[in-house]
């Protein structure tokens, strides 16, 4: 069932009152077994044939669950890659130090214990012991230490550096205890240091900058419940089962099913069918499709309902005139009919985002002062922005239409049909706007990157911190690099300074109510600034196999793979 808006914040709240505890606070530990297990088998095992069940009474080890991937993974690699899809497989051949349970609260991943030290300024955390990489190989504090080091690197070419600005210094203090040094307190940390760990010693004599075209940014090998096998680009991914999972007990001895196979399928229609037809066993399928599954196909397929956490948005490209213009960029705003888009795209399976923060968060501000469809509006201010209309009925300045250009990606059903009703909006009130579809990963590549577009169309999901916000819209990672890319999230080139001052205010300070006012105050700036159009938060609807057990409705994840180690098969 789909929980309510009241629940989900209350569920929010809590967690980060846990949060800022472990972080801020006492000693916090691993959740352990009645017989806890924390030495992987020897690396001669690593390879064995799983015993046919987890257990006597328990789900059966085996069969072959079958995923999508709307498109090719950018990277392998857990520091660099910046798109749901390269996270799908990642997160199943990686480990973490924390993640993060049903009810949204930390839980030691690779982590045993963490405190915080020296007035907050030390975040100190305890591995487990014997824990293996695939290869065999013991993880230690060193692993650890490298992987973060690695994200602080100056020429590191990833999305996260960020997430990681406060932390001043990481040290192995011992084999297996490793210390955060901190510039100030950090309320977040826990959030923040939660990518999966490399191993040093694959890594460690190849330039950072050189990372992205290293063999093992593509071949995979980390401490997570699945072992990288194969990737085929516009094929498939195959992963196979961990028999030395360290956390197999803990987990009843999942993960249970023994082959994943993510599929490349891009077309949103194809992906459809396939699901239909049980080619596939997991998908998301275009909100327009929902009512039909749900009536056509009851007991042949599971839904499994939930608030995303997240949203659909446009990028406007803030440093490329005519849109470094916050008047013409609020009156793209507000040109739009975000309601009617939601109907019409996606057969009203969404809200409208008020702003960057979904009401499914904590750090929601209820009262913000939004920019609502008024074409009206929107006319106004292009003319105070010097724009007068033609004889063709499109706005021009110094002789110039006012011709912008919307980069989408290819064959997304969704996208093709809010991006068509968009321009029609907007050809309405005399902005004339022409839509370029495009493989997904060239538009990142060729598009976004280099900042040659005027809008684009993305999608983001916040983390359970609000502090997911620094990685959008702090005007740090707006910088090109040396190339003139923009490799972090903030592809808008957005940089408002106060914006800045509030989100490095929020995550240092440490009391909840004083932060969700500090959030509150950026929300209203960055809905004023207009740098990106906020579409849709979804209301989601996944379809899953019979065959399929043991799913989790994770909340604002739905059937997320971060539980794919409890899944099992039964056919």
């Amino acid at each position: 069932m789909r929980r309510n808006r009241k629940s989900f914040a209350v569920i929010a709240a809590m967690l980060a009152l846990s949060v800022l505890l472990a972080a801020c606070g006492s000693k916090s530990t691993a959740p352990t077994t009645t017989q806890p297990s924390t030495q992987a088998p020897s690396s001669e095992t690593s390879s064995t044939t799983p015993s046919d069940s987890a257990s006597e009474s328990g789900p059966k080890v085996g069969g072959e669950v079958t995923l999508r991937l709307a498109a090719d993974p950018d990277s392998l690699n857990p520091i660099l890659y910046s798109t749901a899809y390269s996270g799908m497989v990642t997160s199943l051949v990686y480990s973490g130090l924390f993640w993060f349970d049903t009810d949204w609260s930390p839980k030691g991943d690779l982590a045993k214990e963490w405190e915080t030290l020296d007035d907050g300024l030390t975040f100190r955390v305890k591995l487990r012991e014997g824990v293996k990489f695939h290869d065999g190989n013991e993880l230690t504090s060193e692993d650890v230490v490298f992987t973060f080091k690695t994200i602080k690197h100056p020429d590191y070419q990833g999305p996260r550096a960020a997430d990681l600005e406060p932390i001043e210094d990481i040290v192995a203090v011992d084999k297996y205890t490793v210390d955060f040094k901190l510039k100030e307190p950090f309320a977040p940390i826990i959030h923040n240091i939660t990518y999966g760990i490399m191993e040093k010693k694959l890594f460690e004599d190849v330039e950072v900058a050189d990372l992205g075209n290293h063999k093992y940014s593509w071949e995979p090998i980390g401490t997570g419940p699945y072992i990288f096998k194969e990737y085929v680009r516009g094929q498939y991914v195959l992963l196979e089962r961990n028999p030395n999972w360290f956390r197999s007990e803990e987990e009843n001895g999942g993960p249970f099913i023994q082959t994943v196979r993510m599929k490349v399928i891009p077309d949103d229609q194809t992906a459809l069918a396939a699901l239909e037809n049980g080619e596939i066993d997991v998908d998301t399928p275009p909100p327009m499709e929902v009512k039909r599954l749900l009536s056509d196909y009851e007991g042949k397929l599971i839904p499994v309902q939930y608030q995303r956490n997240g949203w659909g948005y446009m990028l406007l490209n803030t440093t490329k005139p005519p849109l470094d213009d916050y008047r013409v960029r609020q009156a793209l705003t507000y040109a739009l009919d975000r309601q009617a888009i939601i109907d019409g795209a996606l057969d009203g399976e969404a809200v409208v985002p008020p702003g960057p923060i979904p009401p499914v968060s904590w750090a929601y501000k209820d009262d913000l002062v939004t920019l609502d469809y008024n074409p009206a509006k929107a006319e106004q201010l292009l003319q105070e922005a010097g724009y007068t209309k033609n004889a063709s009925g499109i706005y021009e300045k110094d002789g110039q239409p006012l011709k912008l250009t919307f980069y989408a990606t290819a064959n997304n059903t969704t996208i093709e049909s809010l991006s068509t009703m968009a321009r029609q909006m907007w050809g309405d009130v005399g902005i004339q706007v022409d839509v370029q579809y495009m493989d997904f990963n060239a538009m990142l590549d060729t598009k976004l990157a280099p900042g040659d577009y005027d809008i684009s169309f993305m999608a983001f999901n916040l983390s359970l911190d609000p502090d997911s916000l620094y990685a959008i819209f702090h005007g740090s990672l707006a910088q090109p690099n040396a190339e003139g890319l923009v490799m972090s999230f903030n592809r808008m080139r957005y940089n408002n300074p106060e914006v800045n001052a509030l989100l490095e205010e929020g995550r240092r300070e440490s009391d909840p109510d004083k932060r969700k006012e500090i959030y509150g105050q950026a929300q209203q700036i960055i809905v004023n600034d207009a740098p990106v159009i906020l579409i849709y938060s979804n209301l989601y609807t996944d379809f899953h196999t019979p065959r399929l057990k043991g799913v989790v409705n994770f909340p604002g994840g739905g059937a997320t793979i971060d539980f794919l180690h409890r899944w099992y098969i039964e056919e």
